[in-house]
């Protein structure tokens, strides 16, 4: 019972801060200010991800993160990768992206702000719904 408890008082915190007054700081970025590419480096000490999105004017997008050097390889060495593609929708200042593998959606708040894609969402790791926010830069 505790941990619902704790669980619901994050929620309610997370909702509240999500209602801030500061929303509208972020400025107002349209669909034609997302197409192109967008790329972000993680390293993880011993290896590296790189992640990419490109959105494209007929509503398409293609997600792609490659790994390097992992399992003892040389950091310049891919070692993995994954992809997916599907289509894309902008509400207001919300993305919504629809994969063709799946029938979920990922639906996230989004801004441009110098040539830096935010992604806001919230996660859902084992314990607690968690704020994210990812970073892409414009690479074209």
């Amino acid at each position: 019972m505790k941990k619902v408890i704790l669980a619901s008082i994050y929620f309610l915190f997370v909702l509240l801060a999500s209602c801030n007054d500061n929303d509208d700081d972020h400025g107002e970025s349209s669909m034609a200010d997302l197409l192109g590419q967008w790329s972000d480096t993680y390293d993880q000490g011993d290896g590296k991800r790189i992640s990419s999105y490109t959105f494209m004017g007929d509503s398409t997008y293609e997600f792609r993160s490659d790994s390097y050097g992992f399992n003892g390889k040389p950091i310049t060495e891919l070692t993995g990768f994954s992809e997916v593609s599907g289509v894309f929708e902008v509400e207001g200042d919300s993305l919504i992206l629809q994969a063709a593998q799946s029938e979920g959606v990922f639906k996230s708040k989004f801004w441009i702000k110098d040539d830096v894609l935010h992604l806001e969402y919230i996660s859902y790791p084992a314990d607690a719904p968690v704020l994210t926010q990812m970073e892409y830069d414009r690479i074209d």
